[in-house]
């Protein structure tokens, strides 16, 4: 599992549904109170910053066309969200991460130039 946090305009189709599907996850993950230590500690989940990312990829979603029926939940989000409060994802490191990882999208970022 793993937030990119980067514009959801620059990630393909497949990064930004995955995307937010995983953000379901982390939900879920939030709810059976799984430790996400491993996640934060490798740069690969903000706590903080999970509704707001789920709306974001939820309006790309939308404005590419697609159906978005899946809102978040927020009571175990709340809770967590006071825990991990200060935790920030590198961006500068995923975006590197995801435009070497993905052709399609280092193309849509040159697109955004």
């Amino acid at each position: 599992m793993r937030m990119w946090m980067v514009n959801p305009k620059i990630l393909c189709r497949k990064h930004l549904l995955g995307e937010h599907v995983e953000c379901h996850m982390f939900l879920g993950a939030m709810k059976q109170c799984k430790n996400l230590d491993g996640y934060i500690d490798n740069n690969l989940f903000e706590v903080d910053q999970l509704f707001y990312r789920h709306t974001d990829l939820s309006q790309e979603i939308e404005a590419r066309g697609y159906k978005h029926k899946s809102p978040l939940n927020l009571g175990v989000y709340v809770e967590n969200r006071k825990r991990y409060r200060n935790v920030k994802i590198d961006t500068e490191q995923t975006l590197n991460d995801l435009i070497n990882r993905c052709p399609e999208c280092r193309k849509r970022m040159e697109e955004l130039k």
